[in-house]
């Protein structure tokens, strides 16, 4: 296979990463929440909580792994359980009540956060991502569009890479927009009703998976 194959398959897997990046999901809606509650630092944690859960699925995608896809029974129960859990998180959102912003990690109390707050936050990064069928549903399809049976691993395993690094590099940098200076003015005065939106578009791709998968 030539150097423009690969590179024909990278494009079309980038470009539609990238996309599919841009559109809000469940990922976009846990960065914004805590972020907008608990500081940069605690966004970044769960933007390497949500890379990490992608990375899970790139490598099922990247090694082959079937299971998940072709298991409709397994298939199935990850996509109620991950319905379930986007459930609780939306209805968490909407039940909040409005609060100080940016007061629980400023400056030298980022080095004071527990290990125990980081793995939470890191935690529900990763559950968000991991319980998401979509995530599945995407790595699978874009490897079987880009990668043919002669793709050499190196060159699969970059594409894996670009897409991890991407997930990352894009979340961290929804960060860094939510926590700046003017945004912050913003998110103070907005944040609630931003969970609150949150929590409603949750309940709402929370109910459309329930819906798909047991009317199916």
């Amino acid at each position: 296979m030539s150097v423009e194959l690969y590179l024909s398959g990278f494009i079309t897997l980038a470009l539609a990463h990238f996309v599919a990046l841009l559109s809000p999901g469940v990922d976009f809606f846990i960065i914004i929440s805590n972020s907008s509650k608990y500081g940069k630092f605690s966004g970044i944690i769960s933007s390497f909580g949500i890379a990490t859960a992608n990375l899970v699925y790139i490598l099922l995608a990247l090694f082959g792994i079937g299971l998940i896809k072709d298991n409709q029974i397994l298939f199935t129960g990850i996509k109620v359980i991950g319905a379930i859990y986007l459930l609780y998180i939306g209805f968490l959102l909407l039940r909040a009540s409005k609060r100080e912003l940016f007061t629980v990690i400023e400056n030298s109390d980022m080095l004071k956060m527990s290990k125990k707050l980081i793995l939470k936050h890191f935690g529900v990064g990763f559950l968000s991502a991991i319980l998401n069928p979509k995530n599945s549903i995407f790595y699978f399809t874009m490897f079987s569009i880009s990668i043919q049976n002669d793709t050499p691993f190196e060159i699969q395993s970059l594409y894996a890479l670009w897409m991890f690094c991407a997930v990352l590099l894009w979340d961290i940098f929804i960060v860094y927009l939510v926590t700046n200076k003017k945004s912050k003015k913003i998110m103070r005065k907005y944040s609630n009703k931003i969970e609150k939106i949150s929590g409603g578009i949750l309940v709402l791709i929370a109910g459309s998976i329930m819906i798909n998968t047991l009317g199916s």
